[in-house]
């Protein structure tokens, strides 16, 4: 029988779990009300695609199962998830550059994120910021 507190055990689960969570963007409205309250977001480059801690930290995860366990707090899958992932550092480029970003993927569900929304990048990778970005921060205000 199916476990559904499992955490991810490999990156490979992870994947599985954002390409699953972007799919049910389209297809369910339950949880497109549910991302203005997601805080930890991981954002995996190669693939442009965003997602949160708790619906990617569980194996096997889609938005039935997530509407049973969304009440279960995120500190479990936020620790499994450091094992690949880093926090980007706040007031930074690179946090303006991915809010910027889910703010776009939100938007086109009619909804925003948190303004403390934190982000998380894979441990091997490093947004790549060219120069002509490097005021990008004081002209965004």
């Amino acid at each position: 029988m199916y476990n559904e507190s499992q955490l991810v055990t490999d990156y490979n689960d992870v994947i599985i779990n954002m390409k699953q969570f972007n799919r049910d963007l389209l297809e369910q409205l339950e949880i497109k009300e549910q991302l203005p309250q997601f805080m930890h977001w991981y954002y995996i480059p190669h693939l442009n695609l965003f997602g949160p801690s708790k619906f990617i930290g569980y194996k096997q995860m889609e938005a039935e199962l997530y509407e049973r366990i969304k009440k279960r707090p995120s500190v479990e899958t936020k620790r499994v998830l450091t094992e690949w992932f880093y926090p980007v550092q706040s007031e930074t480029v690179e946090e303006l550059i991915l809010r910027d970003q889910l703010r776009s993927l939100l938007n086109l569900c009619e909804k925003k994120p948190r303004a403390n929304a934190v982000f998380h990048l894979p441990k091997n990778t490093i947004l790549l910021v060219p120069d002509r970005l490097t005021n990008y921060r004081t002209n965004k205000k």
